[in-house]
């Protein structure tokens, strides 16, 4: 099956969009891990020898919890389909990939905005600050995805030539002689003849080449070839020998005296 080459920002966006949809999908599977564990401990749990109940609010949070990992882990599978898929230069795979890195990149921008906030713990009064690195690098990457696969010269080149599926794509300039018919003209097999006669079929090229001339007025005409003849030396024809007498008509000879 013929395969048109893949673009360098092509390759290097399908490589960056795999390599981020794995790193979401590890982050899905522990995000569903938390929220089992949530579920399992219950509406209750004892913290230094004190049981605190609350009030069925555990379950919940542990769906909630897996029901956001699940999703997670959707996304990220579709990302890493998008990438692989992306090498036979169609549409949909293209659309699922700028889909996903845009909404990676949203999560990026939220993520450094809110990531230099600074937090204090109420119970020892400890004082920590949240760095926006994460979103930042979120930003980057995304930002490379959705211009190697969507904005930039080659990839638009290479998703908007059309080309056959199975089939290679004719070079330029190739094609029927000038003044031909078309490839295909005619009914197929089984079809009723055109009501419209076929054109004329375009003149020749080449002329034919005129007939020879003939013998110029006023000189004679070679006479005739006469038929072979025999050198004198050569011998002549055996005459042909007469029959053989029949023995039983020949008369019987008279016996001589002794």
């Amino acid at each position: 099956m013929y395969r048109p080459p893949v673009p360098g920002s092509v390759t290097t966006g399908r490589v960056l969009l795999i390599a981020e949809s794995v790193l979401w999908l590890l982050l899905g599977v522990l995000v569903v891990i938390v929220g089992i564990v949530v579920i399992s401990v219950g509406n209750s749990f004892t913290i230094n020898g004190q049981v605190t109940s609350l009030n069925g609010a555990t379950s919940g949070v542990g769906i909630a919890v897996a029901v956001f990992g699940a999703v997670l882990l959707g996304l990220a599978i579709a990302g890493i389909w998008s990438g692989a898929a992306m090498g036979r230069l169609t549409g949909g795979p293209r659309v699922t990939g700028l889909v996903l890195a845009s909404m990676g990149l949203l999560v990026g921008i939220l993520s450094a905005v809110g990531g230099s906030q600074t937090f204090v713990d109420a119970n020892n009064g400890t004082t920590f600050q949240s760095s926006p690195i994460p979103g930042l690098v979120l930003i980057v990457i995304n930002a490379v995805i959705i211009w190697a696969i969507g904005f930039s010269g080659s990839a638009r080149a290479a998703f908007g030539a059309p080309h056959a599926a199975g089939y290679p794509v004719a070079p330029p300039g190739y094609g029927a002689a000038p003044g031909y018919p078309p490839r295909g003209y005619g009914p197929g097999p089984g079809y009723p003849p055109s009501p419209f006669p076929p054109p004329p079929w375009p003149p020749g090229q080449y002329p034919a080449p005129p007939a020879p001339p003939g013998p110029a007025p006023g000189y004679p005409t070679a006479p005739p070839l006469a038929p072979p003849t025999l050198p004198p030396s050569y011998p002549p024809p055996l005459m042909p020998l007469p029959p053989a007498a029949d023995p039983s008509s020949s008369p019987t000879p008279a016996p001589t005296a002794p």
